[in-house]
């Protein structure tokens, strides 16, 4: 499970660009961009799993 390295929320968001691959943080005080979790499976796993 993903994990914030900024708030430690659990609630995060893939996000893929032409320029950014990453985790956004869903929770309300944080909202920052994670582009060290930018790992194509967890990305996989999301696509396939929100259908």
């Amino acid at each position: 499970m993903w994990k914030c390295p900024f708030c430690g929320g659990s609630l995060g968001q893939p996000f893929q660009d032409s320029q950014l691959h990453g985790m956004l943080c869903l929770s309300p005080d944080c909202g920052r961009f994670d582009v060290h979790d930018a790992k194509e499976e967890r990305f996989a796993d999301w696509r396939e799993t929100d259908l």
